[in-house]
C-alpha cells in the first residue's frame, strides 16, 4: 500500500525560505522542537556558515500539509565515482539539539526520514551524521533496527541539566529554598545597598546593547580561547548577533537582564518553544562575583518562566556545577554516523572523517570572517 507522505529535497536556501509558514506551524506543533530547528536559527545559520551548494533538506509532505522537516549541511569531497559525500544535521556545530520536526505522530514521519536517508546512503556515497539526537528520537531506534545499514556511535552523549517543574511538589516555594540556600536575598540586599535598586527586566528593548554588555562580560571573565564561544571571532560574533534579533522577531527569543541601578549586571538569552524553554547563553559582570549577579539572574529567570507557564528550562549540556542546583533532571543527546552495512561502510566511516576535518576548517574560516 504505497504510503501517503511524500518527500521532497530541497537544496535551494530560497526554496526553504519560501516555507517558512509551515515550518513555523510544524515548529509549534512537534512536541519536543526547540528553537534550534525553527527558520529564525537554521536560515539564519546557512547564511552565516553553510556555502551556497551545502544545503539539503529533507522535507516531508502529507497531502498540502508540511509534517516533516530534517535540514542539513552537506560536504563534498572528492569527484566522481570516488568521491563522497557527508550530511550532518544543520546548526548543531553551535545549538544543543539536531532533532529533525517530525510533527505530533512523529513515527510514521520518521519512518519515512529514515527511509530516505537509508536508500540515499545505500545508493550513493553519503554518509550521514544525525547529531545531538535525544535518546528517545524515534530515528534513534529506527535506524539501528536496520540491517541494510551500520550506525555508529560519533562522540560522547551529551547532557543537558533541566529544571522540569513538574518533578516539583512546589515549584515555587522551591525556588525561594534554593535562593535563601545559596543566601541569595541577602546578597540582593548588599547589591541594592551598593549600586542602587535591582531590577529582572525579561526583555531588553535594546538587544544589540545588552548583547554588548554580554560580550563585555565574557571578555572580561575568561582568558583568550576560553569560555562561551558567542562573540569569540568576528564571524561568530556576527550569528550571534543575528540569529537573536531573528529569534526575537520570530517571539522565540528573548533577551534578559538582570540590572542595578539601572546598569546591566548579568544578561542572558533564552529560547520558547511552546511550553519549553532554553536558557541558551548567559554572562555576569565578573567585577560583582561577590554578589552572585548570575545566580540572582538565573533565579529570576526560573521564576518568570514558572510564572509564564513553562513547564521546564532546559540550562543546556556543559560542565557548571551550579546547574546541578537547580535542576530535577537530565536529558541526554547521541551522535550517530550511518553508513553502508560490511566492508564499503569501514571504508565510508574513513572518508567521513577526511569529510569532517575539511568541514570544521571551513566552519572555523567562515567564524574568523568579519561578515557572513
Amino acid at each position: 500500500m504505497p504510503s501517503a507522505h511524500r518527500v521532497a529535497v530541497i537544496t535551494d536556501a530560497n526554496e526553504l525560505r519560501a516555507l517558512a509558514d509551515p515550518w513555523r506551524r510544524l515548529l509549534q506543533a512537534s512536541p519536543s522542537a526547540t528553537a534550534f530547528a525553527s527558520p529564525a536559527w537554521l536560515l539564519t545559520w546557512y547564511r552565516h556558515f553553510e556555502r551556497r551548494h551545502g544545503l539539503y533538506a529533507v522535507a516531508v509532505w502529507r497531502g498540502g500539509e508540511l509534517v516533516g522537516l530534517a535540514p542539513f549541511a552537506r560536504t563534498r569531497i572528492g569527484a566522481g565515482p570516488a568521491g563522497c559525500s557527508l550530511l550532518v544535521s544543520a546548526g548543531t556545530a553551535h545549538g544543543d539539539y539536531g532533532d529533525p520536526l517530525l510533527g505530533p505522530d512523529p513515527l510514521p514521519v520518521a519512518e519515512v526520514v529514515a527511509d530516505h536517508l537509508a536508500a540515499l546512503v545505500r545508493r550513493t556515497t553519503t554518509v550521514v551524521n544525525l547529531r545531538r539526537l535525544r535518546e528517545d528520537d524515534p530515528l534513534l531506534d529506527l535506524f539501528e533496527q536496520r540491517g541494510d545499514l551500520a550506525s555508529e556511535s560519533m562522540g560522547q552523549r551529551a547532557s543537558n541539566v533541566i529544571m522540569r517543574f513538574a518533578d516539583l511538589d512546589d515549584p515555587r516555594g522551591a525556588l525561594e529554598r534554593l535562593a535563601r540556600k545559596r543566601d541569595l536575598p541577602r546578597r540582593r540586599r548588599r547589591l541594592t545597598e551598593r549600586f542602587g535598586d535591582v531590577a529582572y527586566v525579561r526583555q531588553s528593548a535594546d538587544t544589540p546593547a545588552a548583547l554588548a554588555a554580554m560580550r563585555d562580560f565574557l571578555s572580561r571573565r575568561w582568558p583568550a580561547g576560553e569560555g562561551p564561544k558567542l562573540f569569540a571571532s568576528p564571524g561568530r560574533a556576527a550569528f550571534t548577533r543575528d540569529v537573536t534579533a531573528e529569534l526575537v522577531a520570530a517571539g522565540l527569543g528573548q533577551v534578559s537582564m538582570l540590572t542595578a541601578g539601572g546598569h546591566p549586571v548579568a544578561v542572558g538569552i533564552s529560547h520558547r518553544v511552546g511550553d519549553r524553554e532554553v536558557f541558551d547563553a548567559t554572562s555576569y559582570d565578573p567585577d560583582l562575583k561577590r554578589f552572585s549577579v548570575g545566580l540572582l539572574h538565573l533565579h529570576e529567570v526560573l521564576s518568570h518562566a514558572l510564572a509564564d507557564g513553562a513547564a521546564e528550562v532546559d540550562m543546556r549540556a556543559g560542565d557548571f556545577s551550579y546547574k546541578e542546583q537547580w535542576s530535577t533532571t537530565t536529558r541526554d543527546t547521541r551522535s550517530i554516523a550511518l553508513v553502508r552495512a560490511g566492508g564499503l561502510g569501514r571504508a565510508q566511516l574513513a572518508a567521513r572523517r577526511v569529510a569532517m576535518s575539511i568541514r570544521a576548517r571551513r566552519l572555523a574560516g567562515r567564524e574568523c570572517e568579519l561578515s557572513a
